[in-house]
C-alpha cells in the first residue's frame, strides 16, 4: 500500500528530490543536526514541510557587498 503525504509536507525522499540532494545527506545533517528542521512522526517517519524547506533555502543565501 502506498501513502501519500498531505501536500505541505514532503517525506525524505521527496524532500531530497525538492531540495536536489540525495537521501543520504538529508540523513547525515539531520545526525549532525544540521539543514532543515523536520518532524518525526510515531518516532519513525521523518516528514519536512515544505515551508521549513523553502525558509531554510532562503538562510543559505549568500550576498557580496
Amino acid at each position: 500500500m502506498v501513502t501519500q503525504s498531505h501536500p505541505s509536507f514532503l517525506s525524505e525522499t521527496e524532500a531530497a528530490q525538492y531540495l536536489s540532494l540525495s537521501v543520504k545527506t538529508l540523513r547525515r545533517w539531520r545526525f549532525a543536526r544540521r539543514g532543515p528542521t523536520y518532524a518525526k512522526l510515531n518516532n519513525k517517519l521523518i516528514r519536512y514541510a515544505k515551508t521549513d524547506l523553502d525558509e531554510w533555502i532562503n538562510q543559505q543565501k549568500v550576498s557580496y557587498h
